[in-house]
């Protein structure tokens, strides 16, 4: 090519790549609590609890784990895989984003996490507590867990038992 440009050579499109899936990632997270085109919850706000700092790791550990793996991954391999500076930008908006307070929306009509995901409590048959967490189980899809300290959860058994233990 001419006049100043250069050829793009494999070590630069995996460096690209390696960026873009760490975005990826990443727009996948956030896309998992927030999203500013929501509709409305269904049903009327009953309840709204506060995830912890811990239940927000856990919330995001998936994806934790994906972009924490392509950094490092790349690291480890010879020679130069990433743009210079990316991982570091990349923690810390992992870091900011885990710092964001993100909260479960409990209505008549279900449960949601913050602006994001809304499961109506037709599509749970029970529930389980185990320790931090809060499992509603669902036949058709994946089961929910819902991480919620013991006076969170104290708190949202009234709903449960009354929308989803119903169906025993």
């Amino acid at each position: 090519m001419g006049s100043g440009s250069r050829d793009l050579d494999a070590s630069d499109l995996t460096r690209y790549v390696s960026v873009a899936l760490a975005a990826l990632a990443y727009g996948a997270m956030v896309s998992g609590a927030i999203n500013p085109w929501a509709r409305p919850r269904p049903g009327q706000e009953l309840m709204q609890l506060r995830t912890s700092f811990r239940a927000r790791i856990l919330l995001y550990r998936w994806y934790l784990l994906l972009i924490l793996g392509i950094f490092l991954g790349v690291r480890l391999l010879p020679g130069t895989w990433t743009t210079e500076g990316a991982d570091v930008v990349s923690l810390l908006l992992v870091a900011g984003w885990l710092l964001f307070p993100v909260s479960y929306t409990f209505t008549d009509r279900g449960v949601g996490l913050h602006t994001g995901r809304f499961w109506t409590w037709d599509s749970f048959e029970a529930y389980r507590r185990a320790g931090g967490v809060v499992q509603l189980r669902s036949s058709e899809r994946g089961d929910v867990s819902l991480y919620l300290n013991n006076a969170q959860q104290q708190a949202i058994l009234p709903l449960l038992r009354r929308h989803v233990a119903q169906r025993r």
